[in-house]
């Protein structure tokens, strides 16, 4: 067994939903070698998470995030690492849902010439192991807001939210976009942002919903973060007007184990017994961190995330990764 690769074995012998995690990640990563890691998405190298979350009937989703980043040679390299591995999920969602998605991870990734002297990339894929539909990430290390802005409702065909997502580009600091979904009718684009001053310079055209306190108390993990701790995700629905809003929290920032990160999101979510076995579970096992932790706002009851990467000896954190 890979002891880079523990925690996924774990996490798939503990958690029903993640059966099939490690093969998923062999899909993206066939040839995976931790000596070559240098991915942004964590603030150590390392190239993937696991998110596991609440769905609120007494189960849990689990996603697996992935960093396929290697080193090529030129652009033809690189963008042919990203598409071999996409092309290694595409069938987890419908033909014209990963055309989209093709299209729009080259639209907005930057160019060669911008990252050509970086030693990390600009993609991410995810999948759920137990369902079907992809997601695919793209960091906005390029272009001006408004290009990135105009460049995303255009490929994305989103121009019945133009108020709000030229808004966030405008006055907020974009840092990576998302577009998931299984089929044209459920696509979804996802803007991470972060607001210029605080949470109370939200501008109203964004249309975010900040999480409610359960408790009516401001004490806590949450109000001591500081802004840099903070990610704030917009969704957009591609058809219709529908649309959502997520806090992710930075536990490389917070510093919480695990029993704070859920005293933390239990400000915000009914914690159910089976989600803190779970993440109880995994950080036990001292193969996983917990990167982040995330609260997607929703009607009847808000949903728990907790993203878990897996434990890096003798690494170096970085100053480069997201958020």
């Amino acid at each position: 067994m890979d002891d880079h690769l523990n925690l996924l074995h774990h996490v798939e012998a503990t958690v029903p939903a993640a059966r099939g995690v490690h093969a998923l990640f062999r899909q993206v990563r066939p040839d995976d070698d931790p000596t070559l890691w240098h991915s942004t998405l964590n603030n150590d190298g390392t190239p993937f998470q696991i998110a596991i979350a609440d769905t609120g009937d007494g189960h849990r989703s689990v996603r697996l995030i992935v960093d396929p980043f290697r080193l090529g040679r030129d652009e033809v390299d690189r963008q042919g690492s990203n598409l071999a591995a996409f092309a290694q999920l595409q069938s987890r969602c419908s033909a014209r849902a990963a055309d989209r998605c093709r299209r729009f991870m080259a639209m907005l990734a930057p160019s060669f010439e911008q990252v050509s002297e970086r030693r990390s990339g600009d993609i991410w894929l995810a999948a759920d192991p137990s369902r079907a539909g992809v997601a695919i990430y793209v960091t906005a290390r390029s272009r001006s807001p408004d290009e990135q802005a105009e460049r995303l409702i255009a490929e994305a065909n989103i121009d019945q939210h133009r108020a709000a997502v030229t808004a966030i580009h405008a006055v907020c600091t974009v840092q990576a976009y998302s577009m998931q979904g299984s089929r044209t009718g459920n696509l979804s684009v996802n803007i991470y942002w972060k607001p210029p001053v605080g949470m109370q310079s939200i501008p109203r055209e964004i249309g975010f919903d900040l999480p409610l306190w359960r408790f009516g108390s401001h004490e806590g993990a949450l109000s001591r973060a500081s802004a840099g701790a903070l990610t704030f995700c917009s969704t957009f629905a591609v058809t219709g007007d529908g649309r959502g809003s997520k806090l992710d929290l930075c536990n490389h920032c917070l510093g919480l184990d695990a029993q704070g990160c859920l005293a933390t999101l239990d400000q915000f979510c009914a914690i159910s017994s089976g989600f803190a076995d779970n993440v109880a579970h995994a950080a036990a096992a001292q193969t996983a961190e917990i990167a982040f932790l995330g609260v997607r706002m929703r009607a009847g009851e808000n949903a728990p995330y907790v993203y878990l990467k897996p434990v890096r000896h003798g690494a170096t954190a970085s100053a480069e990764y997201w958020p």
